[in-house]
C-alpha cells in the first residue's frame, strides 16, 4: 500500500490528474514538472510504477532504469528507484536514491515527505524533522497533511508526544475529516491521559465512516481508561458483532507513514 502512495503521488505531481487550461496554480507547477520529462522518461517511469505495484521487481528496475538514461534528473525517477531498493531489502541503496531525490528537488513537498519516511525509519527522527518541515513549505504540495502526519508518527517514537500533538492538530487544521489524523490524534491523547479530548476525536473519526476493528477497539480502551465500563462495554460487543474475525491493531504502533 505504501507503494502504491507514493506511485500516486509521484503521478500527481508529474501532472497526470491535471487537464489542459486548468487555473489551478498546483496544477500548472505540476505541469512544469511533468514536462520536464522527455516522453521516453515519462512512459518508462510509469511502467515502473506498475510494475513496482504488482511487485514484478526485475522489470520494474529495468524501466526505472531506462528512464534515468533519457532522464538523469528527475527526482522522481530517483524516489522510483528508492522504492524498488526498498523492495529488495537494499536500504542503503533507497537511501542513496531518496538522498539524491532531494538534492534535485530540494523545495519539492512529496519528495522531501518520501525521504523524511526513510530517515525516520532508519533511525534519524531529527533529519526527518528538518525535511517534514521544509515539505510543508511548498506551496505546490497539496497533500501537506501528509507530511504533518508522518511527523507526528517520527516524533511519537521518539517520545515527542507534544511535538506529535502540534503536528496532528496543523495537518488536521488543514484536513479536518482525515480520518487517519484523526485517529492518531485519539490515540495520542489517550495516552496522554486526556481522556475527554480522546473522546472528541474519536467520535469526529468515527463521523468520517468507515470503521475498522482498530477503531472500534479504540473506543473501547479510550472508554475502559474514562471510567465508563458501560461505554467500553458496548465497543466490545460492537467488536465482537462487527469485526468477528479480525484482530484490532492499535495505530499508534502499526500505523503506516503515508506518502
Amino acid at each position: 500500500m505504501r507503494h502504491l502512495c507514493l506511485a500516486a503521488a509521484i503521478a500527481l505531481a508529474a501532472g497526470c490528474a491535471t487537464g489542459p487550461g486548468t487555473s489551478d496554480p498546483g496544477a500548472k507547477q505540476s505541469a512544469a514538472l511533468h514536462s520536464a520529462m522527455s516522453n521516453k522518461g515519462q512512459a518508462n517511469l510509469s511502467l515502473a510504477q506498475s510494475y513496482l505495484a504488482s511487485d514484478r521487481l526485475e522489470y520494474a528496475m529495468d524501466r526505472a532504469n531506462r528512464a534515468l538514461r533519457s532522464d538523469p534528473n528527475s527526482a522522481d525517477v530517483q524516489v522510483v528507484l528508492g522504492m524498488i531498493r526498498e523492495k529488495l531489502d537494499d536500504g542503503a541503496r533507497a537511501g542513496e536514491h531518496y538522498a539524491r531525490a532531494a538534492k534535485l528537488a530540494p523545495d519539492t513537498g512529496h519528495v522531501l515527505n518520501v525521504y523524511a519516511i526513510w530517515l525516520c525509519q532508519e533511525g534519524n527522527a531529527a533529519g526527518a524533522d528538518e525535511l517534514f518541515a521544509r515539505a510543508v513549505k511548498d506551496v505546490f504540495y497539496k497533500n501537506k497533511e501528509l507530511a504533518y502526519f508522518n511527523a507526528a508518527k517520527c516524533a511519537q517514537q521518539v517520545g515527542q508526544a507534544d511535538k506529535a500533538a502540534q503536528y496532528l492538530r496543523q495537518g488536521i487544521e488543514l484536513a479536518p475529516t482525515n480520518p487517519a489524523l484523526l485517529e492518531r490524534m485519539a490515540e495520542l491523547q489517550l495516552q496522554r491521559g486526556d481522556y475527554m479530548s480522546a473522546r472528541a476525536f474519536y467520535q469526529r473519526r468515527e463521523a468520517v465512516g468507515t470503521p475498522t476493528a482498530a477503531l472500534v477497539e479504540l473506543g473501547a480502551r479510550i472508554e475502559d481508561a474514562a471510567g465508563d465500563r458501560a461505554a467500553a462495554a458496548r465497543h466490545r460487543q460492537r467488536l465482537q458483532d462487527e469485526f468477528p474475525v479480525q484482530e484490532p491493531t492499535s495505530p499508534a504502533t502499526e500505523g503506516s507513514f503515508q506518502p
